[in-house]
């Protein structure tokens, strides 16, 4: 069988694919699976495309996972990064979402779907801001005669001023506490920042510190102390902040086993974490935020 005539019998699956005759679909979709050599990754992409289909994200999220791990080619590999990013939103998951769509390439020719999703996925994480950027930014791309404009105005997007509850650990280990660096921008020099993010509503602050940095980190954490609760009001580049943060003390073998002089990628962000000497950022230079958490935890250490 010819791979023309291999195409064509799985897309004469689909075009009779319903939803409500599970069984029925996934057996036709297996024979046509089985008649010829589509390889091992198509054979599972195929797959996941027929769960999800069906509503089951859950079963989809591994089949779509072992498909790129097993070399899945464009544009079935592209198709598989959307599929994924919009199946782990689905069932939840917006920052791993967030994270599987950063592999696009931006000039694939699905970089404006992926954005689009990657613009819910972003509005889901309560990153309204970054949300409204993405999806102005690739419909910027469609209309030539104001592309420009849109570009110009979604870069001078700001947050509305709002009263954010957040929760951050503080690692310190070996004369060493690990930090988020975020790089120096015309509007506010560099600084460091302890991992976390924000509290979910109906979620406790230990909850959502523990489930920020699986998110971010993919680390897990083995042990947490509250250590006292802050209020941050800082300038964010000309927009008001105001933060109430729990912070915590934390503990995680994950994170401790990064060697000193490497950097850990936030997954779902455009940062990098990594360990900085206590002696260092004990002063002005670079600030640690939020303030006063590294003396929270020197005084309860």
């Amino acid at each position: 069988m010819t791979d023309e005539e291999a195409e064509l019998s799985i897309q004469a699956v689909w075009d009779v694919a319903d939803n409500e005759l599970p069984d029925e679909l996934r057996a036709a979709m297996t024979e046509a699976l089985s008649v010829h050599a589509v390889g091992e990754a198509r054979a599972l992409f195929e797959r996941a495309s027929v769960e999800d289909f069906l509503g089951e994200e859950a079963a989809a999220i591994p089949l779509y996972r072992r498909a790129l791990d097993a070399g899945l080619h464009d544009p079935f590999r592209s198709q598989a990064v959307i599929q994924l990013a919009s199946s782990l939103r689905n069932v939840g998951d917006p920052s791993g979402a967030i994270a599987a769509l950063k592999g696009l390439d931006p000039s694939d020719p699905l970089s404006a779907a992926a954005a689009g999703f990657e613009a819910l996925a972003l509005h889901d994480d309560d990153k309204p801001v970054r949300a409204l950027r993405t999806a102005l930014g690739a419909l910027a791309g469609e209309v030539p005669l104001y592309g420009r404009a849109l570009r110009a105005y979604a870069a001078d997007l700001r947050a509305r001023p709002r009263i954010r509850v957040i929760a951050v650990g503080v690692l310190i280990h070996d004369g060493h506490v690990l930090a988020e660096e975020y790089t120096a921008t015309a509007g506010r020099p560099a600084f460091l920042r302890a991992p976390g993010g924000g509290v979910q509503p109906g979620e406790a602050a230990e909850a959502a510190v523990r489930r920020e940095i699986a998110e971010e980190l993919g680390a897990r954490v083995t042990e947490t102390r509250l250590l006292g609760v802050l209020e941050n009001i800082f300038d964010n580049e000309g927009t008001l902040g105001h933060e109430i943060a729990y912070v915590f003390e934390l503990r995680s073998a994950d994170l401790e086993a990064l060697p000193r002089d490497d950097r850990l990628p936030v997954l779902d962000g455009e940062t990098t974490v990594g360990w900085y000497r206590l002696d260092d950022v004990s002063g002005e230079s670079p600030p640690f935020y939020p303030p006063g958490a590294l003396d929270l935890a020197r005084d309860r250490g």
